[in-house]
């Protein structure tokens, strides 16, 4: 009996450190469930996510983007004169891309989705990596 009791103790002092406040949840009659307590591995980082606020910490849920418009165009930046562009907002069912030509400082339009590009010069361009073999 000795044993079954300290278990027991020891198993909610394990609880307790990991779960703050679960010894009076305990003491109510609530049961903790066990994801609540694990906190290691994928298990535990996931439980923490959403603790965090995060419902899909695995993103696994699709994003709904509004479609670019003239009024808020994809924003495109280069170190060049021009950009060579595939349009991302087309039907997923074409078997093509439309590719775009955009020179800097003007705004193209995908002729299929109407989907609007606007190419602008790179604002850090000493940021930038430039490979001096090449």
């Amino acid at each position: 009996a000795v044993v079954s009791t300290q278990s027991t103790g020891d198993y909610k002092m394990m609880v307790e450190k990991k779960v703050p406040g679960a010894l009076e949840r305990m003491e109510k009659g609530e049961l903790i469930p066990e994801w609540e307590y694990v906190t290691e591995g994928k298990l535990g980082w996931e439980y923490r996510q959403v603790l965090a606020g995060n419902p899909d910490p695995w993103c696994v849920e699709g994003n709904f983007y509004p479609r670019a418009d003239h009024t808020r165009p994809h924003i495109l930046y280069t170190m060049e004169d021009y950009r060579v562009v595939g349009c991302v907002d087309c039907m997923d069912d074409q078997h093509y891309i439309n590719y775009l030509l955009i020179n800097v400082n003007e705004m193209g339009r995908c002729k299929d989705c109407g989907s609007c590009y606007v190419c602008l010069p790179h604002p850090e361009p000493d940021l930038i990596w430039v490979d001096p073999h090449h």
